[in-house]
């Protein structure tokens, strides 16, 4: 494979902020590793799961030739990140595609708003939103899609986890979608680079938890072991 494909998160952007300035990523060090000739990388910060599945189709149903020549790396961001399209121009994904992405974070309490639970009234009882079941069906719901996608289309990738994903809470459905995910493809399924990153004192600063350049060089090289050895 000449070209790398990527997308995720700002975990695989540069980074330049009053805590730190990051020269590179792990897309920089995998591209370095992998000889590969060429890397378009898609990853927005702050964004979600939703915008990296359909980004990704966006650019291979556009570029279709790509198919053929390139290696798919994937980050996961978190799924309590809702995408949506937007109006507006904002952090644009590229000249091949066309739709804007914005994000509403659950965390930042713009849950009940979202899905009009702020109504006179609210939800009935009976569709009361189990959130935690909800973020663990919508990490799957992007990772199965996605893995499907490029294993139909016989397009080689790798996936790992940016930041920490939510993946069992006791359902046997839980159970199932674990186990369609390919392990041979998914680097650290259980864990992910944020807490692997906060485990080895590998971040930024205290007040920037994301990886610093030695996190991203360190990180890759044991990414590039499990693409090498799979």
């Amino acid at each position: 494979m000449k070209n790398l494909f990527v997308n995720g998160c700002s975990f695989l952007n540069r980074r330049n902020t009053p805590a730190g300035h990051v020269r590179f990523s792990t897309a920089e060090c995998i591209k370095d590793l992998g000889g590969f000739e060429s890397m378009t990388n898609l990853a927005r910060g702050g964004r979600g799961n939703d915008r990296i599945f359909l980004t990704t189709i966006s650019y291979f149903e556009n570029k279709p030739k790509r198919k053929e020549d390139t290696f798919v790396m994937i980050g996961w961001s978190g799924s309590q990140r809702l995408d949506h399209p937007t109006r507006y121009s904002y952090k644009p994904m590229s000249k091949y595609l066309d739709e804007c992405w914005a994000t509403i974070k659950i965390a930042d309490g713009n849950l009940k708003t979202f899905i009009g639970m702020s109504h006179k009234g609210g939800m009935p009882r009976s569709s009361e939103l189990d959130v935690i079941h909800w973020l663990i069906a919508r990490y799957y719901q992007n990772v199965l899609g996605l893995q499907n996608y490029l294993k139909v289309n016989k397009i080689p990738y790798v996936f790992y986890n940016s930041l920490q994903p939510m993946l069992k809470d006791g359902k046997k459905d839980h159970k199932w979608w674990f186990n369609a995910v390919d392990k041979t493809k998914f680097f650290k399924l259980n864990s992910s680079q944020y807490e692997w990153v906060k485990e080895n004192n590998l971040a930024i600063s205290d007040i920037d938890e994301h990886p610093s350049e030695e996190g991203h060089t360190q990180w890759a090289k044991e990414l590039w072991n499990f693409i090498d050895g799979n």
